[in-house]
């Protein structure tokens, strides 16, 4: 590997009593992706908000290409070519790919000052045709997807003349075919000698696209390791300071014929095909396949987020016909979506009034009347319950972790005690640890007797976690079948359309 580029030594950054970063030391060398893990919570985004400008660090040194360097505010990364690609984007849905790349830098007429579209549109071309991207320059950034948007805000990146990237859960909501192209375009940035940090809790990933590994814990650097030269073992043990036996908890599977919910030829707004499927009582039932084909779709039609078209949705064998999400939970549907901060929760509202927003009726005094000590038992007994942190229950959901917001999503909807509960990508987003949390809670829901489903696109989970599996492609289902009779490479390759399947 190259020169160093950058330097972190001895950064601490406190948050009031909270040590969010403990004496951190680090560097990155040309052409080489680091990447960055650790549980939610570990201080990977807080250290990259440094890295940006975005926060402070209360003590510690940046030092690029051998210079100690302040890093005062995002003017100052851009100017030292510090650039991040964050999970949330920056893009305009309203303006053109092409505008978007160049936003804030357009080039301009000298004479009159305005924006030079031909050159505009030919630089732009340059970017799209050097890394094989085909998108349209002149679609909005509305009409193309996710994984588009997500290159097209690297390509923005490279416009201000990039020297560094920073990319924070890049891949979140692309489909195989979207990382393998951001992939591609990672491997041409390397040969450019690009430094890139990348944080992920995809382990697949981090071995197959990073040169090396530092592992944050409680806010300390607590290794730091070639990933040719590691396993995901060490990785998984050294992240959380302790040992998982079980990555996916094993439980034993109790037959039930009593069907919970049934479908004949079900057809709702947005679903691409009829569904015909059986849920029975305390089983576990994975709805997988590749982003697109049609998994959240099925997931808000039987919650009624969606319209019913035609076809026959049964409880308990006896015909429903929902109206609103309102009806579904009245007669024991709880769906968890798959965006927690934009359709679960209310962010900056705290964790008892999130938890208690489904169940307010549970705090309500007479009629008129909310008792904030009942508000504050229901809401305490179900964190303690579920492990949330911390526990005070007036924490914002924003200041929250990944892991632990999406246990307060699934909280708010514990506590009306569902027959059936729907889960839209339920781990996506939270690190190894929380997961095991979030998989043992499923378990003991499903013994108990719930119903669940589970609608993911993570395709080693849904064979580890699910007693059946259900595969779609372009919403059809293409294979119905017991976990344990079929391996994780056979989803994948059903969910392509590489496999018999029918």
């Amino acid at each position: 590997m190259g020169k160093t580029i950058l330097e972190v030594k001895n950064v601490y950054k406190n948050f009031g009593g909270v040590k969010a970063l403990q004496d951190v030391s680090l560097s990155l060398k040309e052409a080489e992706i680091h990447a960055l893990v650790g549980e939610n919570g570990a201080g990977k985004s807080t250290l990259i908000k440094i890295l940006t400008g975005v926060i402070k660090m209360d003590e510690g040194e940046i030092i690029l290409n051998g210079e100690k360097t302040k890093i005062e505010n995002p003017l100052s990364a851009r100017i030292n070519g510090i650039v991040a690609i964050y999970q949330e984007l920056s893009l305009i849905e309203n303006l053109s790919v092409a505008i978007n790349i160049f936003l804030g830098h357009e080039p301009i007429k000298k004479i009159i000052g305005w924006i030079n579209n031909k050159t505009l549109m030919n630089r732009a071309s340059k970017y799209l045709k050097e890394f094989k991207i085909e998108t349209d320059l002149n679609s909005r950034i509305s009409e193309i997807g996710l994984g588009e948007k997500r290159i097209i805000e690297i390509l923005k990146a490279m416009s201000i003349n990039a020297k560094i990237l920073l990319f924070d859960e890049p891949t979140t909501g692309m489909s195989a075919t979207e990382i393998d192209t951001l992939f591609r375009i990672m491997d041409k940035l390397k040969k450019k000698k690009i430094p890139m940090f990348y944080i992920s809790h995809n382990m697949e990933e981090i071995f197959r696209i990073c040169d090396k590994v530092t592992v944050l814990r409680n806010g300390r650097n607590v290794g730091t390791y070639k990933t040719n030269a590691v396993d995901h073992k060490t990785l998984v043990r050294t992240m959380l300071g302790r040992k998982i036996e079980e990555e996916y908890p094993k439980r034993k599977l109790k037959k039930s014929r009593d069907i919970l919910l049934q479908t004949e030829d079900f057809f709702a707004k947005d679903m691409l095909k009829k569904i015909n499927l059986n849920l029975y009582k305390g089983e576990i039932l994975g709805v997988t396949g590749t982003i697109g084909a049609g998994k959240s779709e099925i997931g808000e039609a039987f919650f009624a987020v969606t319209k019913k078209i035609e076809g026959k949705l049964r409880m308990k064998g006896r015909e429903i016909n929902f109206k609103a999400p309102i009806d579904a939970y009245k007669n024991g549907i709880a769906y968890i979506p798959e965006d927690r901060k934009t359709q679960g929760l209310f962010l900056n509202y705290s964790i008892e009034d999130n938890l208690l927003i489904t169940n307010i009726n549970k705090a309500v005094i007479g009629k008129l009347f909310i008792s904030s000590k009942k508000k504050r038992k229901f809401s305490l007994d179900i964190s303690k319950k579920l492990r949330i942190v911390p526990l005070d229950m007036t924490t914002s959901a924003l200041n929250l972790s990944g892991g632990n917001q999406q246990k307060v999503v699934i909280g708010k909807w514990l506590i009306g005690s569902p027959e059936i509960l729907i889960m839209d990508e339920p781990t996506r987003g939270i690190d190894v640890g929380a997961k095991v949390e979030v998989f043992n809670l499923i378990n003991n829901l499903a013994d108990s007797g719930v119903g669940i489903i589970i609608l993911s696109s993570e395709f080693q989970e849904v064979k580890n976690i699910c007693d059946r599996i259900i595969i779609l492609r372009n919403g059809e289902i293409v294979k119905e079948i017991d976990s344990k009779d079929i391996t994780t490479e056979e989803i994948f390759s059903l969910s392509l359309g590489a496999g018999d399947g029918k």
